[in-house]
């Protein structure tokens, strides 16, 4: 399904998305929600749904009720009627969306929330979660701890807001997001954290790698402050900004809270990162202890949930400049081959590109068909033609403005259908140079029909054209044969006789241009980028 808010897609609003769900549906269903500001209250009670943004920037979920905003009956609507989305069925995901309350900061309208989350294992990775008094409240409510408890992962998420902004009841890990404070211009600018943890849990908030941001004053923000008893908060390996207080934790003006309230660090680092005059009552994680936060062992439960498990599928349709190859064909490779070393795991590549194969006969030989049958909402399909459309022959012969663009959108409208993500790569340049040293052209007007065609249709696209063109001609003429698959006689055990071929790469020039592949995910702001492995592309 596919939420635009212009009508391009199968529905203007999310919450009609959600409403063709079955209320069992117990099979993951993904809403597709292209870029736009969407004004709903959502209610989201249904099991396995999965919304994704197009940009977390611009896929925008907002409503602005708050706590002191008045009901038809005359009745204040309270903190937690002020929800702008409610996630109430287990195993909900959210990727690329930000999520809001426009309703103002808490001293004018009270708490507002922008997600009540009450579900159980809900992943959010690549959002934002934008308010001011309790922004993100992590259900369950305390009173219905003794019933149910909540299971939650953050990744790389960005959440603003100022007192108890992160609340709740829930078991939950925040990986590398950033939290900002923002500034009342107050001596207390306020509290990051107002747990709720129920007294048999061994986890509440843990806070991995994440960075503390604000531009508030110095020393007037608080890491967090016990709603109940025996809140539990942890920050592991965190950056804390000047605007953290040396303290660290409030006990909510109740001493008794000090000997319940369970507050802890380790390696807290950067100017609000020293922990020597930290509250007495709190508690600096030794070496040891510290090994028992790992994401599985804080979520895992009874079921085994590990959030990190979930993998991201990049199928490949494409020729042989992208296609795998065999040892005995060694050192030839295709960029697809190698790219797959460049992400984390996350992150599978499955390669079904082809030798020899254009758009056309990818197609009619069913290889689409393949991956289409497979691919996953959330999935990306790169798709990489242009070699073999140029041929003469029938089979796979393709005009570039005419049954080029035909062919190229039957693979994007087969991957949206599936929920899945479809990229255009423009064909590699050859290693063909002109006398003064450029790159001479030999693709005609195929890499300008697909940059149409990713314009028509909204299609992200990576120009390899482009970006080989430009690596070509700084290596120049001598340094390109290693990226090309040109060996000496007697260079390798394959290759005998020696080879000088200007299309297709060995093992280097594979993985330079899937660097390159890389770049552009990087530059279309692509979920993906937060898996490219950073220490393995230098």
């Amino acid at each position: 399904m596919i939420v635009a808010a212009d009508g391009s897609g199968d529905f203007r609003s999310i919450q009609e998305a959600i409403s063709q769900i079955p209320d069992d549906n117990n099979e993951r269903v993904t809403i597709y929600i292209k870029n736009g500001i969407y004004k709903e209250k959502l209610y989201i009670n249904k099991h396995f749904v999965k919304l994704l943004g197009e940009d977390p920037e611009k896929t925008i979920l907002t409503y602005d009720d708050a706590a002191h905003k008045l009901l038809d009956n005359g009745e204040e609507m309270g903190t937690f009627r002020s929800y702008s989305t409610f996630i109430g069925g287990n195993d909900f995901i959210a990727e690329n969306i930000t999520f809001e309350n426009s309703a103002g900061p808490g001293e004018l309208v009270g708490q507002a929330l922008a997600v009540y989350v009450n579900g159980d294992r809900a992943v959010f990775r690549n959002c934002r979660f934008l308010g001011h008094q309790d922004t993100l409240f992590t259900g369950p409510m305390p009173e219905d701890i003794s019933v149910m408890h909540s299971r939650q992962y953050y990744e790389r998420c960005i959440i603003v807001g100022d007192v108890d902004f992160i609340f709740g009841s829930a078991t939950a890990v925040f990986n590398r997001c950033e939290i900002i404070s923002l500034n009342r211009n107050k001596n207390v600018n306020g509290y990051i954290t107002a747990a709720s943890t129920p007294a048999d849990k061994e986890y509440g908030y843990v806070f991995l790698e994440c960075r503390l941001t604000s531009d508030a004053a110095a020393d007037t923000v608080y890491l967090g402050r016990p709603w109940r008893p025996y809140a539990n908060v942890c920050f592991i390996n965190c950056w804390m900004g000047e605007h953290i207080r040396a303290e660290g934790w409030h006990n909510w003006r109740k001493e008794e809270n000090e000997k319940t309230a369970r507050y802890y660090e380790y390696n807290s680092w950067g100017p609000g990162g020293n922990m020597t005059h930290r509250a007495s009552w709190s508690k600096i994680l030794t070496d040891e202890e510290v090994k028992e936060y790992t994401i599985f062992k804080i979520l895992s439960g009874d079921d085994g949930w590990n959030p990190t498990e979930e993998t991201i599928s990049v199928y490949i349709a494409g020729d042989s400049t992208a296609c795998d190859y065999t040892k005995d064909q060694a050192p030839r490779m295709g960029w697809g081959q190698a790219i797959g070393r460049l992400f984390k795991e996350g992150v599978a590549v499955k390669n079904h590109a082809a030798s020899g194969r254009s758009s056309k006969s990818f197609i009619n030989e069913g290889r689409l068909d393949t991956i289409l049958k497979e691919i996953k909402p959330g999935d990306y399909l790169f798709i990489q033609f242009g070699h073999n459309d140029e041929k003469e022959d029938e089979e796979r012969r393709t005009e570039p403005y005419t049954t080029y663009k035909e062919y190229l959108t039957r693979y994007i409208d087969g991957a949206r259908k599936k929920g899945a993500n479809p990229v255009l790569l423009t064909p590699i340049s050859r290693r063909s140079f002109n006398s003064d040293g450029t790159i001479a052209d030999t693709h005609g007007e195929y890499p300008k029909a697909m940059r149409e065609l990713a314009e028509e249709l909204k299609v992200p696209l990576i120009d390899m054209t482009e970006k080989t063109r430009i690596l070509f001609e700084k290596l120049g003429e001598e340094k390109t044969k290693q990226i090309f698959l040109w060996l000496k006689p007697g260079e390798h055990v394959n290759y005998p006789d020696g080879i000088k071929d200007n299309t297709h790469l060995q093992e280097r020039g594979a993985v330079e241009v899937a660097k390159l592949v890389l770049e552009g995910i990087k530059e279309n702001k692509l979920s993906l980028e937060y898996f490219i492995d950073k220490d393995n592309i230098k």
